[in-house]
This record gives structure tokens, C-alpha cells and sequence, in this order.
């Protein structure tokens, strides 16, 4: 049976499986391309396939902001 949590790969906190991913299909493709770059600048071994969490993502995506 599969798991329905998965850790997230930069806090490393677990989450329900079914809410990776959501935040970037919402988000404008030029936002997620630099919140990529930020996190890879980070945590270079990073790949934006990992699975990361809404509070990470949106730790990074607010730095946009800034």
C-alpha cells in the first residue's frame, strides 16, 4: 500500500502526499522559475521534482516579493 505522507525535502517535515506540487500549478511560470532558482541557491542538491511543502515553497516565493 502506498504511503499518503511524503517528507518534504527541505524542512523534512512530512505531509500529505496530495498537497505537493499544488502551490506551482497555481503560480505564474516566471514566479516558479525564480522560486526554483532561490531554493536551488539554498540547497543546491535541490531538484525541483523533490517534494517540498506549501510553507517552504512559500517561504521562498515570498522572497520574490521583497
Amino acid at each position: 500500500m502506498p504511503s499518503d505522507k511524503i517528507i518534504c525535502s527541505i524542512c523534512q517535515h512530512e505531509i500529505p502526499a496530495a498537497y505537493l506540487r499544488v502551490h506551482q500549478e497555481r503560480e505564474n511560470k516566471e514566479i516558479v522559475a525564480y522560486t526554483i532558482g532561490l531554493i536551488k541557491e539554498s540547497h543546491p542538491e535541490w531538484s525541483e521534482d523533490d517534494p517540498t511543502c506549501q510553507k517552504c515553497w512559500d517561504q521562498y516565493r515570498h522572497t520574490n516579493a521583497k
